[in-house]
């Protein structure tokens, strides 16, 4: 028996991607047709969720295909690749290590954003390690090429990044990698307000800081993270 490796690799990521966004909806980090989740096939190609549709109630072939210029190559006629698909494609282009993106609207953390408070300074140990500082890219116009030079500062450098005044995206070597990235963000961002509420975080010691972000460079050298 023949096995076309592409095909089942497609397949298991259509089922992915479909989880991921159920996962997304589930944990509050979209509502409705918000949020879109994309991931590199073994062509070179991009599975992407289509626009409009709820990232929660998606089927596997609700999904679509398209190049690195963002056009369709395969999928349903009434469907669309998704508006911000070009933020997608730029990760692509500057991290040839990165096999999927996730973008979400987690509230805490957008509402962050809004207050112009930051989730860079390094104060969780745990998401010092996950997901180093978290940057806040300036503002940029939803489905246009702005996004991807608002976040070029950040990409390479950076698994998860903030999005002035709309959200979030996060990446990494599997769908679920990206989806747990999204989750740590907003978690971060839900410590954060609960200390604020508690009369303020208090900062890590610098020499704790130099020794967590040790520990993130050997765990992202052996895959760890």
């Amino acid at each position: 028996m023949t096995i076309n490796f592409h095909t089942d690799v497609e397949t298991a990521l259509r089922a992915e991607m479909v989880l991921c966004g159920r996962l997304l909806y589930e944990r509050g980090l979209i509502v409705a047709g918000d949020g879109n989740l994309s991931a590199r096939l073994p062509d070179g190609s991009i599975l992407i969720t289509p626009a409009g549709l709820a990232k929660g109630m998606l089927n596997p072939e609700d999904l679509v295909v398209i190049d690195h210029d963002g056009q369709l190559i395969r999928g349903s006629p009434e469907r669309q690749p998704s508006s911000e698909r070009h933020l997608h494609l730029f990760v692509y282009r500057h991290r040839p290590d990165v096999m999927a993106c996730v973008h979400a609207h987690p509230p805490t953390a957008v509402g962050a954003t809004l207050a112009g408070v930051s989730l860079a300074e390094p104060i969780l140990p745990e998401a010092l390690i996950a997901l180093g500082p978290i940057p806040t890219a300036p503002y940029a116009r939803t489905g246009t090429a702005e996004m991807g030079e608002a976040i070029a500062p950040f990409v390479a450098d950076h698994d998860a990044i903030l999005l002035a005044y709309h959200g979030a995206i996060t990446y990494g070597s599997s769908l679920l990698q990206a989806f747990h990235r999204m989750e740590q963000i907003e978690h971060c961002a839900r410590t954060l307000l609960a200390a604020h509420l508690f009369g303020g975080a208090r900062p890590l010691p610098p020499e704790r800081i130099t020794e967590l972000a040790e520990i993130r460079r050997a765990f992202r050298a052996i895959g760890r993270i």
